[in-house]
């Protein structure tokens, strides 16, 4: 249970950033200028950001494991962290999009928006589902870990991984496709998948050629069936095909951004990673705020994604500096 490596990672951060503003440029593309292909792609960069959550937690849910003092630290470490920033975005769409305490309102702000289909009337806030997994895997899976409280944890969370993809087999005839990708205890197996991957990065991440031609296979299967996964949403097969691809294919791209960092010895390029890891999280949020507003003011593509960039870099290095770091501050230690 002390699987645990202290080496830093700034791969991870480089990671961390490439999937925020990904999954921020993507959306541009597929909501203002209504392309459906960059649609398809976002659902991937999302999915990145799973198993990279699951892999960064688990060195704190060990020490959930081996101290069950831990446990009220892990949530105040991992509520301070989305929390309060969620709050003011969520306000801040909510005013924007005239949405302000309405039920739809109250559902966000709870984050169970997802949790059963059809819950919601008005998905104003759509790309927020991702988060409602997050923080449901922060909440339930610690508890699990202290209720095992044994060396057998890696066993039962691949349990909990099969019966979740025995249930989704289950449920995939009766679950419209978008929900079958977005629904809150359907996906909780996505950030255990990158628990599980880490417990074993030692022995993984030496296998350089297996990664590198595993990453581009895979990325090749996913780029040119999009017309395939598209027209055949309906088919339930097809459903748990494509959400199984896109998790292996994301394990095998991160574990890719892995095998660089032995190139980024340079402290102006590890500043870099640190610097977009950092602005990450205000991107994801506040994004859809500059695209619901580019929406309204469309200079062509160069320009408003020009625009876009620049606004997001900003207003993401701000938000950083002067609201969440200050609350990182506060968080307590883990023993």
């Amino acid at each position: 249970m002390n699987n645990t490596n202290k080496q830093y990672l700034f791969s991870l951060d480089l990671f961390r950033g490439f999937c925020g503003y990904g999954v921020a440029i993507t959306h541009l593309y597929a909501f203002v200028f209504e392309n459906s292909f960059m649609e398809y792609l976002s659902f991937l960069f999302v999915e990145f950001f799973f198993v990279l959550s699951g892999f960064v937690l688990y060195p704190q849910l060990l020490k959930v494991l081996n101290n069950k003092k831990n446990l009220l630290k892990f949530y105040q470490r991992r509520w301070l962290r989305t929390l309060p920033l969620y709050f003011i975005s969520l306000l801040l769409v909510s005013i924007l999009t005239n949405h302000i305490f309405t039920l739809d309102f109250f559902k966000y702000l709870t984050l169970t928006q997802n949790i059963i289909p059809n819950f919601i009337s008005d998905g104003y806030y759509p790309i927020v589902w991702s988060l409602s997994i997050e923080e449901m895997f922060y909440l339930l899976f610690p508890i699990f870990l202290i209720k095992v409280n044994g060396k057998n944890f890696l066993t039962y969370a691949f349990f909990i991984f099969i019966f979740i993809l025995i249930c989704k087999l289950f449920l995939a005839p009766y679950v419209e496709a978008n929900y079958y990708r977005t629904g809150t205890f359907l996906r909780l197996d996505a950030i255990l998948l990158g628990f599980i991957l880490c417990h074993f990065k030692n022995y993984i991440i030496k296998r350089h050629f297996i990664i590198l031609s595993s990453c581009v296979f895979l990325l090749f299967i996913y780029f040119t069936n999009y017309n395939f996964f598209i027209s055949n949403k309906h088919i339930s097969i097809i459903n748990v095909t494509f959400i199984l691809l896109m998790q292996f294919t994301s394990i095998s791209v991160m574990l890719a951004f892995i095998q660089l960092e032995s190139l980024l010895v340079n402290k102006r390029l590890k500043k870099f990673c640190t610097l977009i890891s950092n602005q990450t999280y205000s991107i994801y949020l506040l994004h859809i705020i500059f695209i619901y507003i580019l929406k309204e003011f469309n200079y062509g593509v160069y320009f408003t994604s020009f625009i876009y960039i620049l606004l997001l870099f900003l207003t993401s290095s701000l938000v950083y500096k002067f609201f969440e770091k200050p609350i990182l501050r506060l968080r307590p230690k883990i023993i």
